[in-house]
């Protein structure tokens, strides 16, 4: 049974439909793992197993009777609590909604997961309104690495990260704002992909369109599985995307053309630790050995002079995204925040029509910079992150800054201009860390992430934590 924690989801799925595994046992030894380990890494906050376990019989019982099933009938999955799952409560990554009621829908992502066949068994930690790159909050406390409990999960999808290569859950729910689902991925050894914006229905969509719903699985196959699932147009976000016609799983299975991969290890802004740019030299090998062209890219960001303060500018403005989102609890119970969280907000309150007209000029700046950047390349490798995981009380920014390792360097960026990208682990740094590269392909190319990431991961090997 202890390997079904580290079995791919198409093979779990196999077996329930072949009638070789109950939904009702798989259940089950997803409810002992997260017994057994999540003491130690504090990844699901939320838990139903009774619900869970009526759930999984009730499939079980269809199964036998020969009805029809979705292919995810008996799953687990664990969702990210900044997103609604009915019949568990929402508390956004804060103390100051923990206590709120359950919700009474589902999310549009998370309805078409169980619309297949999903069990949802709880939810995971998150920071607050997901504002940090490390997962911690005054409600549930910090959720570890499964690689060493001294490091950070990363942020701000790091339950859900920390939860499957774990293997506390075979699939789970994310989400990325500034590479939210990439960096947990990265710093935990799993596969984080950031679709093109509006591939999955957001939940209630912010107007800077920065956000979006993600998959987070240990592997590309399991990934493009969930994505075949979730993706496609719906009327609670009118910026989503039709159906794109095709399996995204199907595509793993067709050879990738030859393409132009442009590779560039600094955006001219970062100083990249010698492990991660050794894991962006090996996965530029594999990329030669696979029959693609790879060549040096060296475009340096627009206004890399001033790049700490452009990041900062951003920050700003995400910072008035959740002001306004909880404008009346923060005005009528201040000290519910957690502090930290507070003096964001209380600077989001602060932003100004100037920092709104600066920001929206940088962005349109960084739409046209990367429409060049792909003008030569099919696709393009970096680092994920600078480093590998920083402490699980989060890193020490005012080093990163000095050393230029900001953790959300190579991410942001594509949040800010909608393109896919994919996080790929690729090794083991000398410490024993997860180190991982990132893919980014130009809008709608999710299917060549996925082939191209998949051909990555067969020759780098999946990651298993020492649990």
């Amino acid at each position: 049974m202890s390997d079904f924690a580290f079995t791919a989801v198409s093979d779990l799925a196999a077996m329930i439909h072949a009638k070789a595994l109950s939904p009702t046992e798989l259940v089950e030894h997803f409810l002992d793992r997260i017994d057994k380990h999540n003491p130690d890494i504090n990844a699901v906050v939320s838990l139903d197993a009774d619900r869970s376990r009526a759930e999984a019989a009730t499939a079980t019982g269809n199964i036998a009777r020969g009805i029809t099933v979705g292919p995810l009938t008996g799953i687990p999955v664990v969702v990210k609590d900044l997103e609604n799952a009915r019949g568990f409560p929402t508390s956004r990554g804060t103390k100051a909604f923990c206590l709120g009621p359950d919700a009474v829908a589902d999310s549009v992502h998370v309805a078409r997961l169980r619309r297949a066949g999903a069990i949802v068994i709880g939810k995971t930690n998150a920071p607050p309104m997901g504002a940090a790159i490390y997962t911690d909050n005054d409600a549930f406390g910090t959720t570890r690495n499964p690689w060493n409990p001294m490091a950070s999960a990363g942020g701000s999808s790091g339950g859900s990260a920390a939860a499957v290569a774990a293997g506390l859950a075979p699939l789970a729910t994310a989400g990325d704002g500034g590479g939210s689902t990439r960096i947990p991925a990265a710093l935990c050894g799993i596969v984080g992909l950031k679709p093109t914006r509006g591939r999955i229905p957001a939940a209630s969509p912010a107007w800077t369109h920065h956000s979006c719903p993600t998959p987070m699985g240990r592997s590309v196959r399991d990934t493009a599985l969930h994505l075949d699932i979730v993706a496609g147009y719906h009327p609670a976000d009118t910026f989503s995307l039709p159906d794109p016609g095709y399996s995204y799983r199907g595509a793993l299975d067709r050879p990738s053309p030859r393409l132009r991969v442009g590779v560039n290890r600094t955006f001219g802004v970062a100083n990249p630790h010698p492990d991660i740019l050794h894991a962006v030299e090996r996965a530029t090998q594999s990329l030669r050995s696979l029959g693609h062209q790879v060549m040096d890219d060296n475009a340096a960001l627009p206004g890399a002079e001033t790049f700490p303060a452009s990041l900062q500018l951003r920050q700003q403005i995400l910072a008035y995204i959740r002001f306004t989102a909880v404008r009346d609890e923060f005005d009528s119970r201040p000290e519910d925040f957690e502090p930290w969280f507070a003096a964001i907000l209380d600077r989001g309150r602060a932003t100004t029509l100037d920092d709104l007209a600066r920001y929206w000029e940088y962005r349109s700046r960084l739409d046209v910079w990367v429409a060049d950047l792909f003008e030569p390349y099919d696709l393009l490798l970096t680092p994920t992150t600078p480093t590998t995981a920083w402490p699980a009380e989060g890193p020490d920014m005012s080093a990163a800054l000095r050393d230029r390792t900001i953790p959300i360097t190579y991410t942001s960026v594509f949040n800010d201009t909608g393109n896919p990208a994919i996080s790929i682990p690729m090794g083991l740094s000398a410490d024993g860390l997860p180190c991982a590269v990132q893919l980014i392909a130009p809008h709608h190319r999710d299917d060549l992430l996925l082939q191209v990431g998949a051909a990555l991961e067969r020759d780098a090997g999946q990651l298993r934590p020492p649990l």
